[in-house]
């Protein structure tokens, strides 16, 4: 057992009361405005979040993920701050945006039930279109003097305009069995002859799953002409040259696909399922080390691997928002904050493989020396090889209108 393991398990019998605190008992902040954030020094903003409850709507589909924010985070939390942790478990993040704009339409404008949401890509476009943010804030962060202004600047297409905090950055890439596959096809057009040559060997998550839709994004790339052209504001006659091309070839792979293209995994851990028994051939995931960790879990063989296409894979950034009707907003603020710090974003990344987009040279010699010593596992490419394989995100127009044709212009073809 190492040491997260260890901190996990001894954490989570400590911080069960903590994070199981009903929401309709937690102490309701004052209402706080933008103006007075500006105004008001860190100490006291910390002062004004102790002993309250934050509710934290995060994506659920990870149990590891899980365990750690129940546990390690909630316990951090409470120590450090006297902030109890509450989580807000959600399948898709679009839940939360559509909780909140049922809010905003019946006129629910404080006391609202979220104080904090993990974020980004075309559901902060819609959240930020339709008024369902609490306001600009990262820029007052003292945590966001580690984060580049690449990171701030554009979230899918769309202007941050510090109405979200960066916290994580993603990037795909695809898994193997090297002792099965020596050889992964490393382009979009070997991958289509690989499949053809190998029929039932190869899926991917039926979309709007995030991980068949960044799977399918990298022929709507290809067909556009390359990341740049699509990472600007939306085309609708680029849209359809482009997404024409992408279906054809998405077609043409369909009936080799495994079950023939009939049906498709529901959701990464289904994919990552087929993969373990044998099934199929390859995984994919958003998650640099997602392969190191199921190795390490006993999950994945040891001879697993990940590679990205030589062309390129799309990355992107998480982000941490403040919907416009928190109750909580001081709260929120100070464990956005606390997530943001260099010890908490390394702390993940040993403990879930989560690739910290810090600026290194913005770190003290201490931090420098965690982030040297954090051990990602074998089947995880180095950051360099990453990072010179990164494809911006498609403006988030791309993005919602193809995963909508998908469903019409591939799983329904008969």
């Amino acid at each position: 057992m190492n040491r997260h393991q260890y901190r996990v398990a001894v954490l989570f019998i400590l911080s069960i009361a903590t994070v199981l605190t009903p929401a309709c008992n937690r102490k309701v902040q004052p209402p706080l405005t933008p103006a007075q954030f500006s105004a008001m020094g860190w100490q006291s903003f910390e002062r004004t979040a102790q002993r309250s409850t934050v509710n934290f709507a995060m994506w659920a589909g990870d149990e590891s993920r899980n365990r750690y924010f129940h546990t390690v985070v909630a316990e951090e939390l409470k120590q450090r701050f006297g902030i109890m942790l509450q989580i807000v478990p959600l399948g898709d993040t679009g839940e939360a945006v559509n909780k909140l704009l049922i809010e905003k339409s019946g006129g629910k404008i404080a006391g609202g039930s979220i104080d904090m949401l993990w974020i980004n890509g075309e559901n902060f476009r819609t959240a930020k279109q339709g008024n369902l943010l609490w306001g600009p804030f990262a820029a007052g962060l003292p945590s966001i003097r580690y984060f580049s202004g690449q990171s701030r600047h554009r979230d899918f297409g769309t202007e941050i305009e510090d109405m979200e905090a960066p916290w994580m950055r993603a990037q795909f890439v695809i898994a193997y069995d090297s002792a099965r596959v020596p050889d992964p096809p490393r382009s979009l057009s070997a991958l289509l002859e690989w499949v053809r040559h190998h029929p039932g060997r190869f899926t991917y998550p039926a979309p709007p799953d995030f991980t068949g839709s960044v799977f399918i994004r990298h022929f709507l790339i290809e067909c556009g002409g390359g990341a740049a052209a699509l990472a600007t504001k939306f085309d609708p006659q680029l849209y359809e040259r482009a997404s024409a091309c992408a279906f054809e070839r998405l077609n043409q792979m369909r009936p080799y696909l495994w079950r023939r293209g009939e049906t498709y995994p529901a959701s990464p851990s289904d994919l990552n399922r087929l993969f373990s028994n044998g099934e199929i051939d390859f995984s994919m995931d958003y998650g640099p080390s997602f392969a190191s960790q199921h190795i390490a879990r006993g999950d994945f063989p040891a001879s697993v691997r990940t590679y990205v296409f030589d062309e390129g894979t799309i990355g992107n950034h998480s982000y941490l928002a403040i919907p416009f009707n928190a109750s909580n907003v001081a709260g929120a603020m100070v464990v956005i904050n606390y997530l943001m710090s260099p010890e908490q974003e390394l702390d993940q990344m040993q403990a879930l493989g989560d690739i910290p987009p810090l600026v290194p040279e913005r770190l003290s010699a201490e931090q420098s020396a965690l982030a040297n010593g954090v051990k990602l596992g074998p089947a995880t490419l180095p950051m360099e090889e990453l990072q010179s394989h990164l494809l911006p995100e498609p403006d988030a127009e791309y993005t919602q209108r193809f995963q909508q044709d998908w469903l019409r212009k591939v799983l329904q073809q008969r």
